[in-house]
């Protein structure tokens, strides 16, 4: 790799494989797999001890809101670059969020991330990718957006983390033709 421009050597090293796109299964495949190898890696939970400091134990409810907005807080989106599928480690956006920086990421990455930090607090999130539209391409629906729910144990029910959508969460489900869950965990 060549030298980065200066102010940006906080970015470390990074690799890219192109590949054909396959659709949503295959980058959902690349995001859970992210997600589970970040378990590997301490920066996650580190950010997730962080960003939960200060609450009370055993508040699953809480924990959770507190990843989503610090996680709101920490980043910024920005599309994929023109004709790239790009899906970062969770670990290296969490160190980038504890050395101070503020990644600019996708829905993708900002799932993998969620999740990942969910999953560092013991919770169980699924990935839910939605269609807006009615596109098919050979037959396979098209899913232009992926955010993360997270099982809230005591109460069994699921909550919504998509800081993509922010506040306009409710109207973006409204908006909803056609969705599926992805599991991450066994």
């Amino acid at each position: 790799m060549g030298a980065l421009a200066p102010g940006l050597d906080w970015l470390g090293d990074y690799t890219s494989q192109n590949f054909e796109y396959y659709g949503a299964p295959q980058t959902i495949a690349l995001m859970r797999q992210a997600v589970l190898d970040d378990a590997q890696h301490f920066e996650t939970r580190q950010l997730a001890e962080a960003l939960c400091e200060g609450l009370d134990s055993k508040d699953y409810t809480s924990e959770y809101l507190a990843l989503y907005y610090g996680v709101l807080r920490s980043c910024r989106y920005m599309r994929d670059p023109r004709n790239t599928e790009l899906v970062r480690a969770p670990f290296v956006m969490s160190r980038n969020i504890l050395q101070g920086h503020q990644p600019s990421i996708d829905c993708d990455e900002i799932s993998s991330l969620l999740a990942a930090l969910v999953i560092a607090v013991g919770g169980q999130p699924e990935f839910v990718t939605v269609a807006f539209a009615d596109q098919f391409v050979d037959g396979e629906r098209q899913y232009s957006h992926v955010f993360v729910r997270a099982l809230e144990q005591r109460s069994h029910t699921y909550i919504i983390l998509d800081p993509v959508a922010a506040e306009n969460t409710p109207k973006m489900l409204r908006r909803v033709k056609a969705a599926m869950v992805w599991p991450i965990t066994a």
